[in-house]
């Protein structure tokens, strides 16, 4: 079975998307839909420059209309690259269609979006997968392996960078802020590794960036959490870093465990056991292709068992960071699933 596929929103993910889906050979890229026919055409190009004209989606229609596309294109599976505020009606006409669909986190900014849309994908049966791809790193399966069975005492989530340049990007209303959009990776994996979280309280402000014209995020935070199996929690965020590239204090998730500390900064896992011994790992640098296979997988064989987070996950990973902004405008803990 070759598996159709297409794509609303065709910017840099989705130019990445793309480069992974045409390296597996049962995957036909027939149809790249976004606001702006002249994105299409540059994604197009960047795909064409990194692997050549012969691999690239030269020959998949372009159109402006998610409806049209889904009409005459008609593809078994389509990728959702979009911004925070423009998730909900997109993937709801696309489940609606009945295809099966792969969303860029975050899956949405509030938690009505979130709720309806995982209704609507449960309800209709369709494959569906979150773009948390470093899930599927080797480290992170390695971290997994050596936690499991072990009490937990301590993780934290640090992610230390510089303001990006998309003006949507500072603009709460359109990102949801650092937190939401970028730090949901570091948000995930402590998910992933220690467990569903029960309760948060944070702190946050704008500090250091109030100079920039039309920021309205937050450009630091402080959060605490509690784990439904007693581990405790911090988020350590900031936008505001001169340079990304000189951050002392590592980002990544560091976990401190019965016997062992682990620290997973996004290129190797580094494990200190109690005897001394240390292990390195360094990351496998296929992550997202592994993603993308797992979804394609899935559409083609009805196997769902190698995605790592399908819509529901996704949504339970943006209801932790969306707590936690509710802990910070309210200046007290938030219980997840109450009061919102």
């Amino acid at each position: 079975m070759t598996v159709r596929v297409g794509f609303v929103g065709v910017g840099g993910r989705a130019v990445t998307e793309m480069a992974d889906l045409v390296r597996l050979p049962n995957v036909e890229i027939v149809a790249l839909c976004d606001v702006s026919l002249e994105r299409c055409q540059a994604g197009v190009r960047k795909v064409v420059a990194a692997l050549g004209a012969e691999k690239a989606p030269t020959r998949a229609t372009q159109f402006t209309s998610v409806a049209e596309m889904l009409r005459q294109a008609d593809p078994d599976a389509v990728y959702v690259s979009l911004p925070p505020f423009a998730h909900g009606e997109v993937e709801r006409r696309i489940v609606d269609a009945g295809k099966a669909i792969c969303v860029e986190k975050p899956v949405a900014l509030d938690m009505a979006t979130a709720r309806e849309i995982q209704a609507v994908v449960e309800g209709s049966g369709v494959v569906s997968a979150v773009g948390y791809q470093l899930r599927y790193g080797t480290t992170v399966t390695r971290a997994k392996q050596i936690l499991e069975g072990r009490t937990i005492g301590l993780v934290a989530a640090v992610r230390l960078a510089t303001l990006p340049d998309s003006p949507w990007w500072r603009v709460q209303a359109k990102s949801g802020g650092m937190l939401v959009e970028q730090h949901t990776h570091g948000i995930d994996l402590m998910r992933y590794l220690v467990g569903e979280v029960e309760s948060v309280y944070a702190i946050a402000d704008t500090r250091l960036l109030k100079d920039v014209p039309d920021l309205s995020i937050h450009d630091v935070n402080s959060a605490t959490l509690r784990f439904a199996n007693g581990a405790v929690g911090c988020i350590l965020n900031s936008c505001a870093v001169p340079h990304s590239g000189l951050v002392p204090l590592g980002n990544g998730i560091h976990i401190v465990a019965k016997d062992v500390t682990i620290s997973l900064d996004f290129a190797k896992l580094t494990a200190v056991y109690a005897d001394g011994r240390v292990e390195v790992l360094a990351e496998d640098p296929d992550t997202n292709y592994r993603l993308n296979s797992a979804f394609i997988g899935a559409v083609e064989s009805g196997d769902r068992s190698q995605i790592l987070s399908d819509y529901t996950d996704g949504v339970r990973t943006f209801e932790v960071t969306y707590a936690t902004l509710l802990a910070a405008q309210r200046g007290q803990v938030v219980r997840l699933g109450v009061g919102y």
